[in-house]
């Protein structure tokens, strides 16, 4: 847990230290110290008494991480004709041809293939990679149908934004050339993951926190009151929920793992004597502050967990939707259905931010395979899981009556090259990403869907892309971090230019992918 320090040698009084914080903002210093001075308490006003958030009732952000950076060129895709000089035509020529027994390093989809959508806010028709359909999901003697990405971005529950990326301000190919500021190690999976998931693009002493946990620690900075975390991770660690004064939990997509043997009350195994150990090793006073915080956290964690334990065996805990098996994302999106179900129902919750990780989509090699259908092999299969993951957790939504409460989001690495490498694609900057939910202003696209030329150049089109068809983005990851923060209620202006530092150098602050 972070702390501000200060030496109150040479602060004798509070007028002082007020004197020495204004000389610190003077100083362009302010970014470095808000974060340890909690600025998030500017914030926040859902009946707990916190200032500057607006609305009322149950609101939850997931954003569903896909690692390896997804071809999104392949997920969202021009469907207008199969003609020369259509759209779909610049994205067959630019993607290498139609992948098919005579041309193995082509990376197309046939047009026929590709799932058409009507984006009511676009002059042309566009499609989605051909796995988005609905479908039936089994797990064992159950199963049910489900709506697939198609049906939903259809019915306007679905969204995308196109060519996003991390920026630090708007930025043209002449001016890259020319060596204007650009995000640090671009094409790196690890630099780029991690631009995506603190929300910015320029290192300083925010950069150790995520912002989705940043926005937790304005919107719900007090633990709820069985000690648990508005941020929760079905994935392990991730920077994406670090927050000022907010530690995240982890779950495991089955439940909490508690510790064997060691439940009070029980004497099987000689459990409750064990417990009876570990609580008086626990309350021992120990003098370094490292082992004094270690039981602390130890103590928090046992009390949660099996707090959490009960509360998913309970009545609250429980989702009757069918998630299909063998689906690690669903795994993880089931459980946080289950979690939002009992953040509501049991522990009065009122934002809460969840972070779930799939995939293998860094496919150089594999994005098709060679006699198996385009839906279930390679890219396609990753796909396919993910279009089934999402349909059975809308619906999981619906059962709880939490389909205007939750927006599910999608981020990734980058996209990944137009131009194939024989058998696959390379890594990109600029791509698609997807938002879903009953707040979501569904059937359009937002930002600007790139012309898919190679080595474009337009400044009037504002489409630029390198010698592969690595495109520049339009749209920053600030943006849409910022669009999506105002709907869990963030809308004080300082507040949100805190969060996202570079959010004033971009004209929209709001991409209006949101409703109320």
């Amino acid at each position: 847990m972070s702390r501000l320090v200060i030496n109150h040698r040479g602060l004798n009084d509070r007028r002082e230290f007020l004197r020495k914080l204004a000389g610190t903002f003077a100083a362009g210093s302010a970014a470095a110290l808000l974060p340890q001075l909690a600025f998030m308490p500017r914030a926040a006003a859902l009946g707990n008494g916190v200032e500057g958030v607006n609305g009322t009732g149950y609101r939850a952000l997931v954003c569903v991480y896909l690692n390896g950076a997804n071809d999104s060129f392949n997920w969202l895709m021009p469907r207008d004709a199969d003609v020369p000089g259509s759209a779909y035509d610049r994205y067959k020529i630019a993607r290498g041809g139609i992948y098919g027994p005579t041309n193995t390093a082509g990376l197309a989809h046939v047009f026929s293939d590709i799932l058409p959508i009507s984006p009511s806010n676009q002059a042309s028709a566009y499609g989605l990679h051909p796995a988005c359909t609905d479908f039936t999901a089994v797990n064992g003697a159950l199963n049910q149908a489900h709506s697939g990405l198609q049906t939903l971005f259809n019915q306007q529950k679905a969204a995308f934004v196109c060519n996003a990326g991390p920026l630090i301000a708007p930025i043209t190919k002449t001016q890259y050339n020319a060596g204007a500021a650009k995000p640090a190690q671009l094409f790196s999976h690890n630099d780029q993951a991690l631009q995506w998931q603190i929300g910015q693009s320029t290192t300083d002493s925010q950069s150790r926190f995520g912002w989705g946990g940043r926005v937790a620690s304005v919107v719900a900075p007090a633990p709820l009151p069985n000690g648990l975390s508005a941020a929760i991770s079905a994935a392990g660690s991730t920077r994406f929920l670090l927050g000022n004064q907010i530690t995240p939990y982890q779950i495991a997509s089955n439940g909490v793992n508690l510790i064997d043997n060691y439940t009070a009350g029980v004497n099987a195994n000689f459990s409750s004597q064990r417990r009876a150990l570990l609580n008086d090793l626990l309350d021992d006073a120990y003098a370094q502050p490292f082992s004094k915080e270690y039981a602390a956290i130890m103590r928090r964690s046992l009390s949660i967990g099996e707090d959490l334990s009960g509360l998913l065996a309970g009545a609250s805990g429980t989702i009757s939707t069918v998630f299909p098996a063998g689906n690690s994302l669903a795994d993880q999106l089931k459980i946080v259905a289950r979690m939002i179900k009992i953040g509501k129902t049991s522990l009065s919750a009122q934002r809460q931010v969840f972070f779930v990780n799939y995939g293998s989509f860094d496919l150089h090699d594999g994005m098709f395979v060679a006699g198996q259908a385009v839906a279930t092999a390679g890219h396609g299969a990753l796909m396919t899981e993910l279009n089934q993951a999402l349909g059975a957790f809308w619906t999981a939504m619906n059962e709880i009556g939490s389909q205007n409460e939750v927006t599910s989001f999608t981020m990734s690495d980058f996209a990944r090259t137009l131009s194939g490498n024989g058998n696959g694609s390379d890594h990109a900057w600029g791509g698609n990403m997807m938002v879903l939910g009953g707040a979501v202003q569904g059937n359009k696209l937002y930002g600007t869907y790139p012309k898919l030329i190679i080595n474009s150049d337009s400044d009037v089109d504002k489409d630029w892309s390198f010698s592969r068809g690595q495109y520049i983005p339009t749209t920053a990851v600030d943006q849409i971090a910022a669009t999506l923060a105002k709907w869990m209620g963030i809308t004080d202006t300082l507040t949100m230019d805190t969060i996202f530092p570079n959010l004033n150098a971009f004209a929209e602050r709001d991409l209006g992918f949101m409703g109320p």
